[in-house]
């Protein structure tokens, strides 16, 4: 019996330790999807970068894919049109210095290890997934420090670091 009890508390504690620890993060989230609901999206994923909670969402068809930012500043979003048989979608959302990508990935995302950004002085390379370890998302939110201001690709990789899909932008 003393057993029992004894689990039940330490189970209790582990809990609100997690609630304490991730409430926050959760309400935001929900808080943030009631935003995108009520004008008719539907978020993909969700992210925390500094004090700001980022969703990935789109639209019911799917031709629009967009990046939505709350902080205590307030609610901000920004959307793009997506092309039909493009390899992925990406959304920009500059905030101050720093550039957030959202990536919606359309071929094989299940062979996707990476995202590369090569720029006219700048090349960056963000892990998206783990195909070894059989774990994937076809949705990503990164953040950028460095942007390329001209010419620059946009390229996905697997595992071995091979090209899988190239976009010259």
């Amino acid at each position: 019996m003393f057993r029992q009890k004894f689990i039940l508390i330490l189970v209790a504690c582990i809990a609100l330790i997690a609630l304490i620890q991730n409430g926050p993060t959760f309400l935001e989230n929900r808080k943030l999807d009631r935003y995108l609901a009520d004008d008719g999206f539907h978020a993909y994923a969700y992210d925390q970068f500094d004090e700001s909670s980022f969703a990935l969402f789109t639209n019911e068809d799917e031709t629009l894919v967009g990046l939505a930012e709350m902080s205590g500043d307030g609610y901000g979003a920004a959307t793009v049109e997506t092309l039909e048989a493009t390899p992925f979608d990406y959304i920009e959302f500059e905030h101050e210095d720093t550039y957030y990508w959202g990536v919606r990935l359309n071929n094989n995302p299940q062979n996707v290890a990476s995202l590369r950004i090569i720029g006219e002085r700048m090349q960056g390379e963000h892990v998206l997934n783990r195909p070894e370890e059989d774990a994937f998302s076809k949705y990503h939110i990164l953040k950028l420090h460095n942007v390329p201001q001209e010419d620059w690709t946009i390229q996905t990789l697997d595992q071995n670091g091979q090209v899988i899909d190239s976009i010259d932008l």
